[in-house]
């Protein structure tokens, strides 16, 4: 008996296949992440494009541009909490003063209320 070659060429042709889809996946949900300034690391790609992350660490490329995302954001959010300190001094400072009105403005419309339940009372 003769052994039975076995064909496995289109076996091959869809794992290729299915390869390349899940890697363009993962490329469109980088971009869009990184459009809607979002986290980037390995954790929310994975979730996102429902892909492990070994395979993520795995596909070097990819791996790659995750971590250079990842050290972008983290020295861009570094370097903006610095910036903010000031702003948010301000802010606070603003939202101080409007809650200071608010509060005096609460004690008037709670006064005449007052008058308006005595000139109730009153009539009665």
């Amino acid at each position: 008996m003769d052994k039975q070659v076995r064909n496995t060429r289109e076996i091959v042709r869809l794992a290729k296949l299915k390869t390349k889809h899940t890697r363009e996946n993962v490329d469109k949900i980088i971009s869009k992440l990184s459009l809607e300034g979002k986290t980037i690391n390995f954790n929310t790609v994975a979730k996102e494009a429902n892909v492990s992350k070994s395979w993520l660490y795995k596909e070097s490329d990819i791996r790659q541009r995750i971590e250079s995302l990842r050290n972008r954001q983290k020295t861009y959010s570094a370097s903006k909490s610095k910036k903010s300190s000031r702003s948010e001094e301000v802010l606070i400072k603003t939202l101080k003063t409007r809650i200071k009105e608010l509060e005096g403005e609460n004690i008037k419309l709670r006064d005449q209320i007052q008058k308006l339940y005595g000139d109730l009372y009153t009539k009665d």
